[in-house]
């Protein structure tokens, strides 16, 4: 108790109605790693969910193909296997590949989806982000395709209008060779998923239209899997490689996607490193001013000894400021961190411009693990930067203090 109150009066000085200035400017030297840390950790979280969920949204949470990439022959056995898992909630069959898609003179290359309307509906949003049209199985069946908005914008197509699709390999029979394969169809319908790349590059067709340009008969490219909750997707899709049959794998988002899910985890990683030495400067901050405080108050500690006081309460007394002050700064920084984030989550004052498509907020995630271990490697730091000038105390005779005063 009495090493709380003597370190309350060198927090506050002479006046004890205020914190001193350089004691203020190691609590504001935390505060704004604190908030800063805590800030920018939410703001790559929110960054990094959007994006899982753009991803997910476009594509799917698993992919399950043969090991070798072949196609998958008996997928309508395998699809069955998958939806025995508790945690899977619709698995659809598709036919992926590469074709060329072509309108008057406007043409591009699309990365093709053959899928079942019915089924994949259920996997990804894009069926539920049309922005013109609103497709249906019968449509689609019947020799329709599904593009992405940047895609209808560069070959000047839209609903209703016809597109040729065409398989670049000369692979189809015909009385003069082999020709590439090729359809004229209907646009029936225009998404935008998030992702201008995508919506530049994917489109959707019928899954026997899908097999036809790639030249297969009851076979798939893959089948693609949601689960109930896409955090836990690997742990769904290693729960589903222990009852595949041999040769069939699945992989996650986190596999098919790694490259750009890794770049955000060492963008994030990074920018927490850096922030991270903020508080590390913030502490050597700390260190300076209380060896200063050591010098300011020799008299004081000399008195403070010559009464009786030991030198490990002298110590303590050091310890406990570098605590109060750290633990002033952790909680003004991590509630005024708290504050700003939750009211971005409700109110979405900032904003970015996007672009390809309009305003979106400033997206944020709060994780309990960040709302821990900031704070608590911020103590720790403010807890060791008050060793030293605390041993220092040691060393002051307290006689010759008081006879040279």
């Amino acid at each position: 108790m009495i090493e709380h109150l003597i370190a309350l009066r060198f927090i506050t000085g002479k006046k004890r109605r205020m914190i001193t200035f350089s004691n203020g400017l190691s609590l504001a030297g935390i505060f704004l790693g604190v908030f800063a840390l805590l800030v920018v950790s939410s703001v790559m979280n929110g960054f990094d969910s959007d994006m899982r969920d753009r991803v997910i949204g476009s594509k799917a949470e698993i992919h399950v193909h043969n090991s070798d990439h072949e196609p998958l022959s008996n997928y309508e056995a395998v699809r069955e296997t998958i939806l025995q898992n508790k945690e899977v909630v619709a698995a659809a069959p598709v036919c992926a590949g590469e074709l060329m898609i072509q309108k008057d003179e406007n043409i591009l290359a699309t990365l093709n989806y053959g899928v079942r309307m019915e089924d994949h509906r259920h996997i990804n949003k894009v069926f539920s982000s049309m922005v013109v049209g609103a497709p249906t199985e019968e449509e689609l069946q019947a020799d329709g395709i599904i593009i992405g908005l940047d895609m209808s914008l560069t070959l000047n197509a839209t609903v209703g209008e016809y597109v040729t699709l065409t398989f670049p390999v000369g692979t189809e029979p015909t009385p003069f060779g082999l020709m590439p394969r090729s359809k004229r169809l209907k646009v029936i319908g225009l998404f935008v998923s998030g992702l201008p790349d995508y919506d530049q590059l994917h489109s959707y067709i019928s899954l026997e239209n899908g097999q036809y340009f790639q030249g297969l008969k009851n076979q798939v490219s893959h089948i693609d899997v949601k689960t109930k909750d896409p955090r836990y997707s690997h742990r769904t899709a290693q729960a589903l490689n222990r009852v595949l049959p041999a040769g069939v794998e699945a992989e996650d988002w986190s596999q098919f996607e790694s490259n750009l899910f890794n770049a955000i985890k060492m963008e994030k990683v990074v920018m927490f490193v850096v922030l991270a030495l903020m508080i590390l400067i913030a502490s050597f901050n700390m260190t300076g001013n209380f060896t200063k405080l050591v010098a300011e108050k020799r008299m004081d500690i000399g008195v403070l000894k010559a009464l009786g006081a030991e030198d490990a309460l002298i110590g303590r007394v050091f310890v406990r400021i570098g605590l109060l002050l750290g633990t002033m700064g952790v909680l003004c920084g991590t509630l005024a961190a708290l504050g700003l984030l939750l009211a971005q989550q409700h109110f979405h004052f900032i904003t970015l411009p996007m672009a390809g498509f309009q305003l979106q907020w400033l997206p944020v995630e709060l994780r309990l693990s960040d709302f821990l271990l900031v704070p608590m490697v911020a103590l720790i730091l403010c807890y060791l930067t008050t060793l030293s000038p605390a041993k220092r105390t040691t060393a002051i005779p307290p006689i010759s203090i008081i006879r040279h005063s």
